[in-house]
């Protein structure tokens, strides 16, 4: 039994199924969370190891070389980074793409390696990490401002991140701006010398003091005592009344002799403002399936109880970089597009099929969207851009299958046919091609689910929400719509028509395809000619990397001269603040500003010569000056102020994390050699037209003051250099000798000398050393002091030292792709001189290449899986070649499209292209399986080629307006425009509309064409008496007994004819 006979016999079971579908897919809909892009998992992994006190130098000599050769032999490792600073070493490991698991315990032989790397004594454990996007695009930031004491704001901060975290879903909240509080024991110097005193005895001092031990039990009688030594410290005060040295008369020298006590804040690494005041921010991020809209809304309604409860008049708390907002923007903009382009499906199969028929027709829509819904819920997806867009390209498609079934049904009906019967004949009918083009199309989609890299993790989505969606709609046409047209198509339904008529439109093109058959190789020949002439105009549309959208949001970083204070630094932010609040209420949002750390690419960086400025815009709709303009107005502004060593703009753009447009490392041994090298390459950058803001990540360190240690004269105080270095380090940067607890809160005490003995060359030189020997002696006696500038960090590319240089362009002027390629050849100019270095792309321009390739061989695989589909259904070898024709055509049309809007060729658009040729062959695939239909009927060549064109016209048309009109508002931006998805849906409405003209003409010339090298390659004796090619003759021989009795010998042959 037929699927469309049991669907016909089953009408309630049918209704039931699409109404259970309806239902559970409406309530996966309204659960699924929602994000502005798909939450991917990244096979990367940190591993970050700090160590106290150690130069760049050294970290990368002690740590990060060590690490780096312990890694190296590990499997699969597609990139290691690093990066060696005062304090700390931390590399980024990249390995090629893998599963869950398969990287879980990749991670796992990381940690194993790592462990066993012999580090310095000071170092802390090796942090092995993974990650992910929710750690580099947080969720949303929570601003604290205003003239609040930093206790109370630190204690509102810090109650306001634990009611974060008690939020389903959040996996971290991290505070920035505040500090912590600490206990500073000032030493002066003088008075520690005047009692014979070493600085490390103070530090023992007040470790000794602050114990609480417990001594055993003591048993008396018929009780048991625990037995406790205390001495726990709990306030400041305490700490000046500690003994550092007794005396027998009594003459105790204790720590308010020698120094002063205060309870504090550490030093500040950073100060935060936010519009102008100090601040402190609380960065929110979600865990992986998180739904970004709904924990927001509990953050803001948070936030509020705290403006109500518990915050002073003199303080705000602000939510910035709200994400919410944007991905409601983004869905919204896609969403408007999907409701205007099914809007318009519904509509144009009213005018074309009448009322009834488009009700058939559009019933499928919201089963197959649905049913995909469904899908999504139970499979983990969020409804995102990737997967919104998937359904935006296929809300046309999903009608093809019931257009094609419902115009062949209805053509049966009106020659008599009884409805029931009517409908499994024609559903039998159309079957095979309907089946035929949508896994031609499926096929295709799922090439590119191979796509690898940060590229194809972002849009894997789209080919399975598409393959869901077209399998789904291929059983409710099956399945589902026999049952509607059988039961709902009444006694007049052979009699409805739709406003539009077919009949003058058939006439037409009959007309002029006869002409086209006539002449068709000079028609197929300017084609392609024009086709060939046309292939230029791909450098004229220019090719460029990735599509982004723009985010009213970017960045000023200003980096004042190597070894500037960070108070220095604030004086210069503050300038530049004034200057941004300049601008009208129209165009500015918020300004938050931080001296001392630069947020950039992949790392945060903290210096107090640094400094940056998060500027947010009105959105694009509500100012009247791009955010473009706007940069260069604050760029002419900026320039005026005197003392910036550099400043440089950055924009926020969404997208997945591909690094600059350009950027690359070049590498190699030493230093000052790639300085050198890169430096030739900024000045080739920035003679270019259209690159700007060129840059590189070297930094010159602060000038550092080296203790080379006199190692005879220390032995023979019996030091050595780790001791001396550790009672330097003491003095002027301190050491922690115990901590205080305060409720839960724990402070940590910190020694060293007072600032006013910390200033000068001098102060460094009369440092007391402590001996064994029971001794003090100035540091001056086994040290000398030399003074040489160092470097800030040391950065590695695949274990090499490398420079990064990073450039932005003006997409007006220039791409990223031709700059890349210029410096490219700029570098096998000047790199002989060079021996032994190297450049290696990154950032965007590496993914390019990668998906680029990829986007080659999926193209070549998605042809070979739809040519053995149509292969196998045509039983042919060279039909199939004829249906691939179509392909060209729509590519055709799609750079004539491209070339119109002004969009050039980047990854998003070629993407589009590899969708658009599994839907380009869907309309010569029914031309043509009808022809072959006609001719096993019997006909003749010509005339079969022309009733298949008759009888095909209509739904061809149809299924073409339908996928292009559902297109349509996204390519216009009728709902909001897309920089992302509006060119590729501009890449698909163009190129079926322009294929499928070319289709309905060509297609049928090609295969005359084919018939015609077949009579010319076999020979007219190989052709039957209706122009068919005879492919097998079997001959024999019969001999015939006349009455006479002779014998008459008969030759007989039998001939087997081929599909063409």
């Amino acid at each position: 039994m037929s699927v469309a006979r049991l669907s016909i016999r089953n009408p309630v079971l049918v209704n039931m199924i699409m109404i259970a579908v309806i239902v559970l897919g409406t309530y996966s809909l309204l659960t699924l969370p929602r994000e502005m892009m798909p939450d991917v998992s990244f096979p990367w992994a940190f591993v970050i190891t700090r160590s106290p006190g150690l130069s760049p130098e050294e970290i990368e000599k002690l740590i990060t070389n060590k690490i780096e050769k312990e890694i190296r032999d590990i499997d699969d490792i597609l990139q290691v980074t690093s990066y060696s600073r005062e304090n700390a070493s931390v590399l980024w490991i990249k390995f090629e793409t893998m599963s869950e698991d398969e990287f879980d315990k990749r991670l796992q032989e990381v940690r194993s390696e790592v462990d066993k790397v012999e580090l310095p004594e000071a170092a802390e454990a090796p942090v092995v990490t993974e990650f992910t996007m929710q750690d580099y695009v947080p969720m949303v930031t929570v601003v604290l401002s205003g003239s609040l004491p930093e206790l109370q704001m630190k204690k509102i901060a810090e109650d306001l991140r634990d009611d974060i975290l008690e939020i389903k879903d959040v996996s971290k909240c991290l505070i920035a701006g505040v500090r912590d509080r600490e206990i500073w024991v000032e030493v002066d110097p003088v008075k520690l010398e005047s009692y014979g005193l070493a600085l490390t005895q103070v530090m023992e001092a007040i470790r000794n003091k602050n114990l609480d031990l417990s001594a055993g039990d003591l048993k008396m009688g018929r009780w048991q005592y625990r037995v406790r030594t205390t001495g726990e410290i709990n306030q400041a005060e305490q700490i000046k009344k500690i003994i550092i040295k007794a005396s027998p008369i009594g003459h105790h020298v204790r720590v308010e002799d020698v120094a002063t006590v205060q309870d504090t804040f550490a030093e500040p690494e950073v100060i935060s403002r936010f519009n102008g005041e100090p601040s402190v921010a609380l960065t929110v991020s979600k865990k992986k399936n998180g739904n970004s809209i709904k924990i927001i809304d509990q953050i803001k309604e948070l936030v509020e109880k705290y403006r109500r409860e518990r915050l002073p008049v003199q303080a705000s708390l602000v939510i910035t970089n709200d994400s919410s907002v944007r991905i409601k923007e983004f869905l919204g903009i896609l969403q408007k597009n999907a409701w205007l382009g099914m809007i318009m499906v519904v509509v144009c199969l009213y005018f074309f099929l009448g009322f009834r028929n488009a009700l058939f027709a559009a019933i499928g829509i919201p089963v197959t969207f649905m049913a995909t819904f469904l899908f999504m819920k139970y499979t983990g997806t969020s409804l995102n851009g990737s997967s919104l867009f998937g359904l935006v390209l296929v809300l046309g498609m999903i009608v093809d299958d019931a257009i094609v079934i419902i115009e062949n049904c209805y053509r049966y009906m009106q020659e008599g046919y009884p409805p029931r019967e009517a409908v499994v004949i024609g559903t039998k009918q159309v079957a095979m091609p309907v089946v035929s083009s949508s896994l031609t199309t499926i096929a295709a989609f799922l090439s590119l689910l191979l796509m690898e890299g940060i590229i194809g993790e972002f849009l894997k989505i789209v080919p399975i929400v598409v393959t869901i969606a077209l399998l789904a709609s291929l059983f409710e046409a099956f399945f589902m719509l026999p049952s509607h047209i059988a039961e709902w198509s009444g006694k007049t339904y052979a009699k409805q028509v739709g406003f539009i008529r077919f009949k003058r439109l058939r006439r037409l093109y009959l007309k002029y395809l006869i002409r086209f058959l006539r002449h068709r190789y000079r028609v197929l020949g300017i084609t392609l000619l024009i086709i060939l002439l046309s292939i230029p105009l791909i450098w004229v549309v220019g090719i460029d990397m990735f599509a982004t959208e723009e985010i009213p949001r970017f960045f000023i970083y200003v980096n004042m001269p190597e070894g500037t204070r960070i108070d220095l630094t604030d004086d210069i932010i503050k300038k530049i603040e004034s200057i941004v609040f300049k601008l009208p209420d129209t165009e500015l949002v918020s300004v938050v500003a931080n001296t001392g750390l630069q947020q950039r690419d992949d790392e945060w960086f903290f210096k107090p010569s640094v400094g940056q400025l998060i500027v947010e815009l009105t959105n694009k709709e509500d100012r009247q000056r791009s955010m473009d303009e706007i940069i260069e107005h604050l760029r002419e502004q900026i320039r005026t102020i005197p003392g910036i060593k550099s400043f440089e703009f950055k924009k926020i753009e969404s997208g997945p994390p591909t690094g600059s447009p350009v950027e690359f490392r070049v590498r190699g041994e030493y230093l000052e050699e790639l300085r050198q090298l890169t430096d030739s390459i900024k000045s080739k950058l920035n003679s270019m037209d259209g690159v700007f803001d060129v840059r590189d990540d070297f930094v010159p360190g602060k000038k550092e003051v080296q203790v080379v240690v006199n190692e005879e004269k220390a032995s023979l105080m019996g030091l050595t250099v780790a001791q001396i270095a550790q009672q330097v380090h003491l003095a002027f940067d301190g050491g922690v000798a115990t901590q205080l607890r305060d409720g839960e809160e724990e402070i940590d005490v910190v020694v060293k000398y007072h600032p006013e003995s910390r200033k000068y060359l001098k102060d460094l030189e009369n440092i007391k050393i402590a001996t064994p020997l029971g001794t003090i002696m100035p540091l001056k006696d086994v040290a000398q002091l030399n003074i040489k500038q160092g470097y800030a960090v040391i950065r590695h590319d695949d274990y090499k030292r490398a420079i990064t240089v990073r450039a932005d362009i003006d997409k007006n002027k220039t791409t990223g792709l031709k700059v890349n390629q210029e410096i490219a050849r700029y570098f096998s100019q000047i790199s002989r001189r060079y021996p032994g270095y190297d450049l290696v792309f990154r950032g965007q321009f590496e993914e390019f290449k990668k998906a680029f390739k990829d986007m080659g061989q999926l193209f070549a695989l998605g042809l070979m899986l739809m040519y053995i589909i149509l292969a196998g259904q045509f039983k042919s070898f060279f039909q199939p070649l004829i249906i691939f024709m179509a392909i060209i055509f729509a590519f055709w049309g799609a750079t004539m499209g491209l070339l119109v809007i002004g969009s050039p060729f980047n990854i998003n658009n070629m993407y589009g292209l590899v969708a658009l040729a599994g839907v380009a062959v869907n309309d010569s695939l029914v031309l043509i399986s009808f022809i072959n239909e006609a001719r096993e009927q019997g006909k003749r060549r010509w005339r079969s080629i022309l009733l298949a064109g008759k009888l095909r016209l209509r739904p061809i048309i149809l299924t073409t307006i339908t996928t292009v009109f559902g297109l349509l508002p996204m390519a216009m931006g009728l709902g909001g425009k897309s920089d992302i998805w509006s060119p590729l849906a501009n890449v698909m409405v163009w190129g079926l509309t322009v294929g499928t003209i070319l289709t309905l003409f060509l297609v049928p010339c090609l295969y005359a064409i084919l018939g015609d090298i077949k009579r010319l390659v076999l020979g007219r004796r190989f052709m039957d008496e209706k122009g068919r090619i005879i492919s097998r003759i079997k001959r024999t021989v019969e001999v015939k007994l006349e009455p006479d009795g002779k014998a008459d010998i008969v030759k007989k042959q039998e001939v087997k004819r081929s599909d063409i």
